[in-house]
């Protein structure tokens, strides 16, 4: 379900801009298998799709070239995508009973996929799942059954450019201990006393940072019964928080944060050092680096510890499934764990996917990851022992969230309508869109 959008950004501009974590890449052609599925040997050939940035297309074609050096007889077809054009196409290839054999999928879609019967339950067919921790399997499976494998965790974080905070004269916050109030007060005072923007905004659209916020009060953005799990009474407090920051010029005037949206993760204010801090997922933090030149320190989201519970959990990069219908499932399952298992995998993934949900290769490859994935991986290890269970697979029809928050989010910005009828919008359109 769409929501309505006056200042055209769609969720491509969002994917561009970071939120999704997903860059824009090149479209190539995609084609899927012949559909005449199976579960034991076929051909041998196996269609793998996924979607990512230049980067991720290049090594991964060299993740398959190794695995196709050590697996005689199995031919795979490359099909890269960029988000948004990725979700189009396998929306056909599954409506058309034409599903790539090996394919990413990405939480909000993961039931979706399910729920059609497009998915092979991955437990028992020859994928080394030993390595994962039970809390990370736990986010690929429905009723008990595994359909999507995690290629690695990552998690919320503030990313702050320390250069631009001592220009401005404020002390960095201790974000073991800080509060939303806190968070509020030093982007404020960034404003106020130096030359770039406290917080961009760009994120407070974000239904992922919206839920780590539910969760700090014991609630959430969906039940485990695919119900909404907040009440109207924390949006309305997320909502006023946002209004208060805009009136306080923590954050840029509504024209301006449309900008930054439309003007993409590279442009964005953080990157282009005129936005000292933005929310991000930890493996977004080597694209924003390179692009603005220096160093980047993450901190904790706000109210961790001022809260019912830690509302941050280890999200789930990205899975890896298997088409029910593959040509060859024994190629596909060699395939799968190949990509989660092997050294001369995850030696050319590293933390891209996000940290390796493989702990066995998550230890291995530390020493050997980029700097900027280094420091992703060690606020990871620093807070994992604090956090809470993570929440529930989003529900079917859930992929509309992000439209839907970011129509309340313009019009509610620009002053259009209250705090009160933002939530009761966003609450009304979301139960639509997800059959509650």
């Amino acid at each position: 379900m769409k929501s309505s959008n006056p200042s055209g950004v769609s969720r491509r501009t969002l994917a561009k801009a970071g939120i999704f974590g997903a860059a824009a890449a090149p479209l190539l052609a995609a084609c899927g298998n012949d559909g005449n599925g199976g579960g034991g040997e076929g051909d041998g050939e196996l269609d793998f799709w996924w979607w990512g940035s230049d980067p991720r297309h290049e090594y991964t074609q060299k993740i398959v070239d190794a695995f196709t050096a050590a697996n005689e007889g199995i031919t795979i077809k490359p099909s890269p995508n960029e988000f948004d054009a990725y979700w189009d196409a396998l929306n056909v290839s599954v409506s058309g009973n034409n599903a790539p054999d090996v394919l990413q999928q990405d939480e909000r879609y993961l039931r979706d996929y399910a729920d059609k019967n497009a998915l092979l339950p991955l437990d028992d067919i020859g994928i080394d799942l030993s390595k994962i921790e039970e809390g990370t399997l736990q986010t690929g499976q429905l009723d008990g059954e595994t359909y999507g494998i995690a290629t690695g965790v990552n998690a919320m974080s503030l990313l702050v450019n320390p250069a631009l905070v001592t220009a401005a004269g404020v002390a960095m916050p201790d974000d073991k201990t800080w509060s939303w109030a806190d968070f509020s007060q030093f982007i404020t005072d960034l404003s106020a006393k130096g030359d770039a923007i406290g917080n961009s905004a760009i994120s407070f659209s974000n239904e992922s940072l919206f839920n780590i916020f539910a969760r700090q009060k014991g609630e959430s953005l969906y039940t485990a019964d695919g119900k909404l799990g907040f009440t109207e009474a924390t949006m309305n407090e997320w909502w006023q928080m946002v209004v208060d920051l805009r009136d306080a010029g923590a954050i840029p005037e509504a024209s301006k944060i449309v900008e930054a949206f439309a003007a993409g993760q590279d442009q964005a204010p953080l990157a282009t050092g005129t936005g000292v801090t933005e929310f991000y997922w930890t493996n977004q933090i080597g694209a924003i680096q390179s692009v603005l030149g220096s160093d980047l320190v993450l901190l904790r989201v706000p109210g961790e510890s001022t809260g019912t519970q830690p509302g941050l959990y280890l999200k789930s990069a990205m899975y890896w499934s298997i088409s029910r219908t593959t040509s060859d499932q024994a190629a596909a399952a060699k395939l799968v764990d190949f990509l989660i298992n092997d050294d001369a995998s995850l030696d050319l993934m590293l933390g891209d996917r996000g940290v390796p949900s493989n702990t066995a290769q998550r230890d291995r490859i530390l020493p050997n990851l980029p700097a900027d994935q280094k420091l992703g991986a060690d606020f990871i290890a620093a807070i994992t022992p604090e956090l809470a269970e993570g929440p529930p697979v989003p529900p079917v029809g859930s992929g509309g969230a992000a439209d839907i928050m970011l129509g309340v989010f313009e019009s509610m910005i620009f002053g259009d309508v209250t705090v009160e009828d933002s939530t009761k919008s966003f609450i009304e359109q979301l139960n639509a869109a997800i059959g509650a």
